[in-house]
């Protein structure tokens, strides 16, 4: 008959996890010894070779050689063009948008170098935006990446080209900017000449290599991307090198290549059954970067002798800001715009999570206290469902010495120990089942958040108080160093903040108010949970873990103040390897339990022996 406290440890329970716990250290550090140190060596090794194989190439003129971005600009014969929030420039050769730099966007907190979101070819990062036109049939010339254009008009809003083939026809481009982030390309074809001219409108945006403000992860999409006849479509970069090519007709529709925070797409400027492609191409020479396209083609036009024709497209080249796209969305008559910005399967969440988020900002100034103010209404929405959970759970608390009891009395048959556990409940009015719903609620809830603080470009670079100066960036102190106290700077999987461990002791103690789990096992590895979380979330934005902490504390509060209405003893620092006290007579024979007994007595077990084993 086992007279322990549920919350005991079994020797050999203990050592198990102790024995866990020392394996998986060492399995991670010899993962970082053996494994991720050397492949870090070996490729910054392979990326010094594959530099000097390119400077071989170049030279042998195999590549062309890579220019800076400034270098490229200044190269050409160029006409500047400049918004309220982008500028840039076109080179008169190809009229090809290949210069764009965001005016209010920056790549560090200083604000000192704007986002540069297209640049010419043969540089570093190659991404720019073309239209023109495709003859149907041979003989007809028309313009291309070598055509020199000429400057008609010059405004910093508004540029005109135009190019004559030599054949009667004549074309103009017109390139207005407006105001946030569109440009709108204008294409007119006059037919002078004696005999109709068939062509097709398009326009593509092409990419080589990987931008600089590529981000790898699971909760964003990086990659070609379109919302084509309803459907949306995305394409990682790496999946499309191996698929090569997809190709999708639509009435409606707009494609482009998104970045975490960046967007780069067209919309065309009437609905008509156009062509969308996604295109991925490996580089035939491995020193050189892959080729990544996406490209529409719009209808027919036939164009007869003495007529001509014109078609629109807009241009989307910048932040991912919702209003902004939003007011797209409804200006140009386009589906599902906002669908740019990478809301996840949790849409009906995430949208308007960020709308609150941003709108709470815009009334405090400031994204951390915005984030605690949408914390408090989602407790408050999910409140009545949590108050059942957390009654539940009390219930449980109190209880628990008689479910003790019911394990010494019929601890050997279990079918009646199972038997005597329901009637318990229905006499306690205990549903074990009750906590589930609010916890599995949580997750979408915490996961949307997670998006919400991960994609927000307006939480970018934004501070909260103290040592926080980027919530989406993580908290970048480490408790390994006494957060900085201490001159040495740990190894980053070490690095956990002070945020992260006040958000462990909250969850410790939400732990402790818990009923612990029946299982010997799953309780050993419930209590390793938190510090589970804890070494997890400390390397994700300080947003999200600041979020988490404050739900931590609000959930709290509300757990107390449940357990208080319905009498049940709060114990978070009571010890948990107390043994139940036997209740012995004189003949030396164990009594049974007194029925409807629920109070419970602890005696401390005897200390060990000197030469007595640990486990």
């Amino acid at each position: 008959m086992d007279l322990r406290h549920p919350s005991e440890n079994r020797p050999e329970d203990t050592r198990n996890v102790i024995i866990f716990v020392v394996l998986a250290v060492l399995l991670w550090v010899g993962f970082d010894y053996f494994y991720q140190q050397p492949r870090t060596r070996a490729l910054a090794e392979q990326k010094k070779q594959q530099e000097q194989t390119i400077k071989t190439l170049q030279a042998e003129g195999k590549l062309p050689v890579q220019r800076s971005r400034d270098e490229a600009i200044a190269a050409a014969t160029r006409v500047s063009f400049e918004g309220a929030r982008i500028k840039g420039s076109l080179s008169t050769q190809g009229a090809r948008i290949d210069d764009i730099i965001l005016k209010d966007h920056f790549e560090d907190k200083e604000k000192t170098k704007p986002i540069t979101l297209f640049s010419p070819p043969d540089t570093a990062f190659t991404q720019f935006a073309e239209t023109g036109w495709i003859a149907e049939g041979d003989g007809v010339v028309l313009p291309d990446s070598n055509t020199v254009w000429q400057k008609e008009e010059i405004q910093p809003d508004h540029i005109r080209f135009t190019w004559s083939n030599g054949q009667g026809l004549d074309f103009t481009r017109d390139v207005t900017v407006d105001e946030n982030f569109l440009v709108t390309v204008k294409q007119t074809v006059e037919n002078n000449s004696a005999a109709q001219v068939r062509l097709y409108p398009y326009g593509k945006i092409v990419q080589r290599g990987l931008s600089k403000y590529h981000e790898q992860g699971a909760v964003w999409h990086e990659g070609p991307m379109g919302y084509i006849g309803g459907d949306l479509h995305e394409t990682k970069f790496d999946k499309i090198l191996k698929r090569k090519i997809e190709i999708y007709e639509a009435m409606t529709g707009w494609i482009g290549i998104g970045q975490k925070y960046w967007f780069a797409g067209f919309i065309p400027g009437s609905q008509e059954l156009s062509q969308y492609r996604f295109i991925g191409e490996r580089s035939p020479i491995k020193e050189q970067k892959d080729l990544y396209q996406v490209d529409m083609r719009g209808l027919l036009r036939e164009i007869p002798a003495g007529s001509k024709t014109e078609v629109t497209t807009h241009l989307y080249a910048g932040a991912k800001e919702v209003p902004i796209i939003e007011n797209y969305e409804k200006a140009l008559n386009v589906g599902h715009l906002d669908l740019i910005v990478d809301f996840g399967w949790f849409y009906f969440l995430t949208r308007p999570f960020m709308f609150l988020l941003n709108l709470f900002n815009s009334w405090v100034g400031n994204f951390g206290i915005a984030i605690l103010m949408l914390t408090v209404i989602l407790r408050a929405a999910v409140f009545p469902l949590a108050n059942t959970s957390y009654r539940s759970f009390a219930g449980m608390k109190k209880i628990g010495p008689k479910v003790q009891e019911l394990k010494t009395k019929f601890g050997d048959d279990k079918a009646k120990m199972q038997q005597e556990l329901v009637k318990l409940y229905q006499q306690e009015g205990v549903n074990p089942a009750a906590g589930c719903l609010p916890i599995l609620l949580q997750i979408p809830i915490f996961f949307s958040m997670f998006k919400v603080v991960s994609i927000n470009i307006e939480m970018r670079h934004e501070p909260f108080f103290g040592w926080i100066q980027d919530l989406t960036a993580p908290d970048p102190t480490t408790i390994f160093n006494l957060f900085g106290l201490i001159p040495w700077d740990p190894p980053s999987f070490l690095h956990i903040g002070a945020w992260p461990c006040l958000m462990l002791l909250f969850m410790l103690i939400q732990q402790k108010l818990n009923p612990p789990p029946e299982d010997e096992m799953q309780r050993q590895m419930m209590a390793l949970m938190p510090f589970f979380m804890c070494f997890i979330l400390a390397k994700f934005a300080a947003g999200l873990v600041i979020y988490w902490t404050f739900s931590n504390f609000l959930s709290i509060i509300q757990q107390m103040v449940i357990m208080k209405s319905m009498n049940v003893e709060i114990h978070l620092f009571s010890p948990d390897n107390w043994v139940p006290k036997k209740r012995v007579p004189k003949d030396g024979k164990d009594l049974p339990p007194v029925e409807g007994k629920a109070e419970r007595v602890y005696e401390k077990p005897a200390p060990k022996k000197a030469d007595e084993p640990l486990f």
